[in-house]
């Protein structure tokens, strides 16, 4: 069903009544399925949803660790009265559902093995159709079954729990060091899933499986050079800005976390931007929902999470957990069009801007975003030069314009502008 058939722009003089009327529906239904309050304010431009499943649709996706679908997976799904019990299909994803409002709670559970159901959280339905992304602790892979030793009375041998008896299993992943002799990266050799068999001193079978990771062989060389006043003051000069200015989109940006733990660069994954760079657009949308979507990038709708979001206990994006984790599927699928899709390090600068960042190639940019702080914001200089309107906003300090520029047209959602102003203030001083 097209956008045309879905949404209607309201023109000036349209009244909600007529606009039901044209379009087969009621002016009950769409305050309902639109939030509105009162149905004479309407303005012209709005957007109105005509049916239900444009703007109350609630889609799930199953993966494994490594972002792989999970496939005929039983899943119940509570909401509004209803319970349906549905088969994930092979790329992981249960059949689309369709609340009756935007406040509706869909309950979410996950068949046991032994048949019993396992709840595995609750969603809200929203406004704005959703996917739902659950992702396994484990990771699943193929493997046959060997014959179980048995004693002298013919029954299955029991391990005994002395963890001396059991083998060193070494890590799946084995961390490589880079640079000053930090780890950069835990993920594996892009090879796929590997199986090794062993046996205990007791003579047990066990299975070790390791799991199926991208190899980021683009994390390397990193120096851990740190920005200094000089490099601050030269920046500024550059630009034709305050020092403070710099520090204000630093702020806002990355939070002043341009790497993390591991030395990797502060990333954050945009499915848009990764559909829209490969060949042909959007190859991977059926496929790997949760990895490439031409449509309008949705957030976690995890009720749990938005809690612990409040709390401080969880980052928003997680930049540091599923940013990552994302690249690596994307990276395995199309390498190219994966580092496009990232902002990248201390300015957060979209792989897809490189050129604009002073780079031939967004596998040269990508390792300069490894490398330092620096190169940060040597990147962050020529991007902002390149770009007439945003490098006057930033002389001028006109927030909204530079964030429309810096950000897209998105930036008020985000209150980007609003969030740039009172960094300053504090840098200012």
């Amino acid at each position: 069903m097209s956008k045309a058939t879905l949404f209607y722009t309201v023109r000036p003089r349209d009244t909600l009544s007529e606009i039901a009327h044209r379009h087969g529906t009621t002016v009950k239904e769409l305050c309902r399925i639109n939030r509105l309050k009162n149905p004479d304010e309407i303005i012209s431009g709005q957007l109105i949803a005509l049916k239900a499943e444009a703007v109350l649709k609630v889609g799930i996706q199953l993966l494994d660790r490594d972002r792989n679908p999970i496939p005929n997976a039983r899943v119940r799904l509570e909401y509004c009265g209803k319970q349906l019990e549905l088969l994930s299909g092979t790329s992981g994803r249960v059949p689309d559902i369709v609340t009756d409002t935007p406040g509706d709670r869909v309950r979410i559970y996950i068949a046991r093995l032994d048949g019993t159901w396992k709840k595995i959280t609750d969603v809200v339905s929203d406004w704005g159709n959703k996917l739902v992304t659950l992702i396994s602790p484990k990771f699943k892979f193929e493997d046959k079954t060997r014959p179980h030793p048995k004693d002298e009375k013919g029954k299955p041998k029991r391990d005994r729990k002395d963890p001396d008896r059991r083998p060193v299993t070494p890590p799946a992943n084995p961390k490589r060091t880079e640079g000053k002799g930090t780890p950069q990266s835990d993920y594996g050799d892009g090879k796929g899933h590997k199986k090794r068999d062993e046996t205990t001193q007791d003579g047990l079978p066990v299975s070790h499986g390791s799991n199926d990771q991208a190899e980021f062989d683009f994390l390397k060389g990193y120096t851990g050079e740190k920005i200094t006043k000089e490099d601050f003051e030269n920046a500024a000069k550059n630009i034709g800005c305050e020092v403070a200015v710099i520090k204000t989109v630093a702020e806002v940006e990355s939070k002043k976390a341009p790497f993390d733990g591991k030395h990797r660069p502060t990333i954050l994954y945009e499915r848009h931007v990764f559909a829209r760079c490969t060949k042909p657009k959007g190859r991977y949308d059926q496929a790997n929902p949760d990895i490439s979507g031409l449509k309008k990038p949705y957030k976690p709708a995890d009720v749990v999470n938005k809690k612990l979001i409040k709390q401080g206990k969880l980052a928003q994006y997680e930049i540091y957990g599923w940013s990552y984790s994302r690249l690596a599927k994307a990276y395995s699928l199309d390498k190219s069009a994966a580092l496009k899709a990232c902002s990248w390090g201390k300015f957060q600068i979209l792989g897809e801007n490189y050129k604009a960042a002073g780079f031939t190639s967004v596998f040269s940019f990508v390792e300069a975003m490894c490398r330092s702080e620096k190169d940060h914001l040597r990147a962050f200089v020529n991007f902002v030069i390149a770009n007439k309107s945003l490098r006057q906003a930033a002389i001028n300090k006109e927030w909204a314009t530079f964030a429309r520029n810096y950000n897209g047209k998105g930036y008020k959602m985000f209150k980007y502008d609003t969030k740039m102003k009172e960094a300053y203030k504090k840098y200012a001083k």
